[in-house]
C-alpha cells in the first residue's frame, strides 16, 4: 500500500493538481458508483465539528466501494497525550503515537481534522498536530482541515471555478474578502483559497482591514505561484475598492494575528469592522460576479440574505463538490486514480 498523504494542495505536483480537478468534474457528471476503492477502509479522527467534511468523506468512501469509520476523540475514546519523552501522569491515558499506530493497522488511510489552537502561532503555522499524526502513521493521511490549511475545500473550490467558467479561469478577478464575524476564526480556509486561486492563474485580491492580514509566508508563496501561472496577488484595505469589477467574491472571516498575543484587543478591532459584509449593493459593483463561501455562514453578518438567496451564488455548489473532490482525493491517496477519463 503506497503512502501518499494529502496534507496541502500546493504539495501536489501541477499535472496531478489538474488531474484531480478533472477527476472531481468527472465524478460530478458521472454519478455511477465505481468500485475503484473496493475493500479499502478509511478511518477519520475528528477533533473538531464537521458537517460537509465528515458527510462527504464517508459517502465518498462508500460510493467508491470502501468502508469508513469515524472517531471523535473525547467521546468514547481515551484522552490522548502528545508530548514525547514526558511521563504520562496527567489525565491522558493513551499517547497519540500508539493511537495512530493502532489505527494504521486497522485502516488504509487516516483522515484528520484538527483546527488551530490560537494559543501557539508557531505550532499552528507549522501544523504541528497534523504532521505529528502523519509522522506516526503507516498509511496515507488526509488533511480534513488543519490549523493552517483545508486542501479538501481547496480542491472542491478549484473544481467549482473550473466548472463555472468552463475551464477559462486564468486571469479572472478573484477577491478573497475578509468579513466580520463575532468569533475569531481560523485561517485554514482563506489560506487554501488564496493558494488555490493563485495556482489557477487568477488575478487575486485579498481585501482585509488593518490588523487582519494573512500570514506573510502564505502571501509570498501565493504571489510566486500566481506569477508562475500568469496571475497576480495584491492586497487592499478597502472592501468597496476590491469588489469593483470582480468575477468572484470569496467571503471568509478569519482572526487577526494578535489573537495569539492579545485576544481582547483582537476582539475589539474585529468589532470595529462590522460593515465588512457582502451586501447586494457590493455584489452589483462586480462584473456579474459570483459569490463563494465554504459554509457554514452567518446570514446577515458575513453576507446578506439577498446575496445568498440570489442567482449568483456558488456556495451550495461548493458544498456539493466536496463529495466529488473527496472521491478524487481517496483515489489519489490509494493510488487508484485512473490516468484519464473513467
Amino acid at each position: 500500500m503506497p503512502t501518499q498523504s494529502f496534507l496541502e494542495l500546493s504539495d501536489v505536483p501541477e499535472p496531478m493538481f489538474q488531474r484531480l480537478i478533472e477527476r472531481s468534474l468527472w465524478h460530478r457528471y458521472n454519478r455511477s458508483y465505481l468500485q475503484t476503492a473496493r475493500d479499502r477502509t478509511l478511518g477519520m479522527l475528528f477533533f473538531n465539528p464537521s458537517l460537509r467534511t465528515r458527510t462527504s468523506m464517508e459517502l465518498a468512501a462508500q460510493q467508491l466501494g470502501a468502508l469508513s469509520t469515524t472517531i471523535i476523540p473525547g467521546q468514547g475514546t481515551w484522552g490522548f497525550a502528545w508530548e514525547e519523552g514526558v511521563p504520562m501522569v496527567g489525565e491522558a491515558s493513551e499517547h497519540i503515537k500508539e493511537a495512530v499506530g493502532v489505527l494504521s493497522r486497522y485502516v488504509d488511510a487516516l483522515g484528520v481534522r484538527a483546527f488551530a489552537t490560537r494559543v501557539d502561532y508557531e505550532a499552528d503555522r507549522t501544523d504541528r498536530a497534523l504532521h505529528t499524526i502523519d509522522r506516526y502513521a503507516d498509511v496515507p493521511v488526509i488533511n480534513l482541515e488543519s490549523a493552517f490549511f483545508h486542501p479538501c475545500q481547496g480542491l472542491a473550490d478549484a473544481s467549482v471555478l473550473s466548472d463555472h467558467f468552463k475551464g477559462n479561469v486564468r486571469r479572472k478577478k478573484f477577491v478573497l474578502a475578509w468579513c466580520y464575524h463575532p468569533r475569531p476564526l481560523p485561517m485554514a480556509v482563506p489560506n487554501s483559497a488564496l493558494l488555490m486561486a493563485s495556482r489557477l492563474g487568477m488575478e487575486v485580491t485579498v481585501a482585509a482591514p488593518s490588523g487582519f492580514a494573512l500570514d506573510e509566508g502564505i502571501l509570498s508563496r501565493a504571489a510566486a505561484i500566481a506569477e508562475a501561472q500568469g496571475g497576480s496577488v495584491s492586497t487592499v484595505s478597502s472592501l468597496d475598492a476590491a469588489v469593483e469589477g470582480a468575477d468572484v467574491i470569496y467571503a471568509k472571516a478569519w482572526a487577526g494575528l494578535n489573537a495569539y498575543t492579545n485576544a481582547d484587543q483582537e476582539a475589539a478591532q474585529r468589532q470595529m469592522h462590522q460593515d465588512w459584509r457582502i451586501t447586494d449593493h457590493r455584489m452589483k459593483r462586480t462584473d456579474s460576479g459570483v459569490f463563494m463561501h465554504c459554509l457554514p455562514v452567518r446570514r446577515n453578518v458575513v453576507v446578506d440574505d439577498a446575496v445568498l438567496d440570489g442567482n449568483h451564488t456558488l456556495h451550495l455548489d461548493q458544498a456539493a463538490f466536496r463529495l466529488h473532490a473527496a472521491k478524487a482525493i481517496l483515489e489519489y491517496v490509494w493510488d487508484v486514480l485512473p490516468t484519464s477519463g473513467a
